[in-house]
């Protein structure tokens, strides 16, 4: 296999890889996130990745809730019944 085939082969398989974390609903992504947290706790390696990267993400994400993707941008929420 020639290195060009290896490079291309690297590319698809990056952009499938973002393709799924950004269709994949948001409390999948958590999740995986959580998962991926509980994972890293047990790898002392990893402590500062975690504490760097992984805890701010998982915060952000798991107050996105309905109201904080682009698509309801123009909605109003619902007022509760009177």
């Amino acid at each position: 296999m020639d290195m060009q085939r290896i490079l291309v082969a690297v590319i698809v398989g990056i952009a499938f890889f973002v393709t799924v974390w950004k269709l994949m609903p948001a409390r999948r992504r958590l999740r995986v996130l959580m998962t991926l947290d509980a994972w890293t706790v047990r790898k002392p390696r990893l402590s500062r990745w975690r504490e760097r990267v992984l805890k701010p993400r998982i915060a952000r994400a798991a107050g996105a809730g309905c109201a904080g993707c682009a698509a309801n941008v123009g909605i109003k929420p619902h007022q509760p019944p009177r």
